[in-house]
């Protein structure tokens, strides 16, 4: 039955309107909706309300788009992968540390489940989710009360490393790759569209270096046939970027544009370690220009970076080429905020400059820019005929005061905890900070068990067989 309920939200401090193609700022706005559509942004609503809501002077935004998720992965990370890395490959954990972490099917259902009560209290209330896609899995997802564009991972390899010194892939198994194509294919006819078109389907071939071209172009005529978007992970080392050149004498974006897996319903993820950037001293010009003509969207997921002890050369680089850089968490925190900070700060200090990466840059690229990449207008701004995809965020705090730019203090001082209600597709899922589904403590109890039972599994999945506290010794000494 479709919900006709008008509900009206009034009482706040600003409203992040959007009309003629920007933001702006409703000082006191109200917003109404109706089932799941905005039907009213502005001073004073005078038509019929069935429901009101107190914002007590909140700041009303648009749902944040996270483009990147790991639902089944992420937080299994935490603890473990900070202050380590790989020295034989540039400080990275992908190819060592990330293969030691090792978890059977049931366990990454309850890492998902800590992930959906993680996120939905940030603010995030579309996602970009990549990872296994069973069917338990999808209906997990939707049951969530997210709206989620879902990617099945399809590569054919694993890259990894056999001893610490040297980076290898698994032996080629495309009829593997071929069959989770299909898979993806038969998940999107079983599920696109459903949880009243919250949850749709796209495609994921997993990273440049694990993926050949004739798997590639074979990516590409599924997505022209089924009109589907994809991702692939793409620049995020220079072992992957020295891979491509010496196997195909192109580099990563030359490569992937020549094999189809470009335009504006492709993401690609990372894309930082460019020719010219200080940790790549190979000379491939245009990379950022074949992705601007192109119109390929890139997803930047600056909190990984920093971590790492690298930043994107320059965030502000790729803008200034037009090309629609948008947001994933990607890793822990799944916390929209926190990346929007890390981007924001990162952009300046690579660029030695205050003026850029600014607080309205990073909002527009969690918002209408992430909504651009997925080719909708109803999403990431407030305006009648938008999907009621709206965040209140609590002013009444230190955080917030002295409070005069909401974007600034939103960006640079905000955290998750000053999100006070999240609606998704005209549904209130977040009161208070809380998920009003109340399963936040059962997935937190079920998380630690899932890490200690990983954690004391380790040495099996580590290549050289060492114990947790071996690859990630305690900060101090444990007595």
């Amino acid at each position: 039955m479709e919900n006709t309920v008008t509900i009206l939200i009034k009482n706040t401090s600003y409203v992040v309107g959007f009309k003629n193609d920007s933001h702006y700022l409703l000082k006191n706005g109200q917003v109404a909706y109706k089932g799941n559509e905005i039907i009213y942004v502005g001073k004073n609503y005078e038509g019929p309300v069935d429901q009101i809501i107190d914002a007590n002077n909140g700041l009303v935004i648009p749902g944040l788009i996270n483009c990147h998720v790991h639902l089944a992965n992420s937080p299994a990370e935490k603890g473990f992968i900070e202050d380590r890395g790989s020295r034989n490959f540039h400080m990275l954990t992908l190819y060592e540390y990330l293969r030691a972490i090792d978890m059977p099917y049931e366990d990454r259902l309850k890492v998902m489940d800590f992930s959906l009560a993680e996120i939905l209290p940030t603010g995030a209330t579309t996602i970009y989710e990549l990872g296994l896609g069973s069917e338990e899995m999808v209906e997990k997802i939707g049951n969530s009360g997210l709206r989620a564009y879902i990617g099945l991972s399809s590569c054919p390899s694993k890259t990894y490393t056999p001893d610490g010194k040297r980076i290898e892939n698994t032996k080629m198994d495309l009829d593997f790759g071929y069959q989770r194509l299909e898979e993806n294919i038969a998940r999107k006819e079983k599920y696109e569209g459903s949880y009243h078109d919250r949850i749709r389907f796209t495609l994921f071939p997993g990273q440049d270096e694990s993926t050949p071209p004739e798997f590639l172009r074979e990516v590409k005529r599924l997505a022209d046939l089924h009109k589907m978007k994809l991702t692939i992970h793409v620049g995020q080392s220079i072992q992957e970027y020295e891979y491509i050149i010496q196997q195909y004498g192109v580099s990563p974006a030359q490569y992937l544009v020549d094999n189809g897996i470009c335009g504006p319903d492709v993401f690609w993820t990372h894309y930082v370690l460019r020719s010219g950037h200080h940790l790549n001293p190979l000379i491939f010009p245009g990379e950022l220009e074949l992705m601007a003509e192109t119109k390929t969207n890139l997803v930047h997921c600056p909190w990984v970076l920093t971590r790492r002890g690298f930043l994107m050369e320059s965030m502000q680089m790729y803008l200034d080429k037009g090309i629609n850089v948008v947001f994933g968490t990607d890793t822990f925190p799944q916390d929209m905020l926190n990346d929007m900070r890390s981007a924001a700060t990162s952009c300046k200090i690579a660029e030695s400059n205050p003026f850029v990466g600014t607080a309205a840059t990073v909002f527009n690229m969690a918002t209408v820019g992430a909504a651009k990449a997925f080719g909708r207008d109803d999403l990431g701004r407030l305006a009648p005929g938008a999907k009621a995809d709206i965040v209140i965020v609590d002013t009444n705090n230190m955080e917030f005061c002295p409070y005069r730019d909401p974007i600034k203090i939103l960006v640079f001082t905000a955290t998750r905890h000053n999100i006070d209600k999240v609606i998704v597709d005209g549904n209130l899922l977040v009161e208070h900070g809380k998920a009003l589904d109340d399963r936040q403590e059962e997935a937190r109890k079920n998380m630690q068990e899932v890490a200690d039972r990983m954690w004391l599994n380790m040495k099996n999945a580590d290549w050289a067989h060492r114990t947790v506290d071996e690859l990630s010794p305690m900060s101090f000494p444990v007595e």
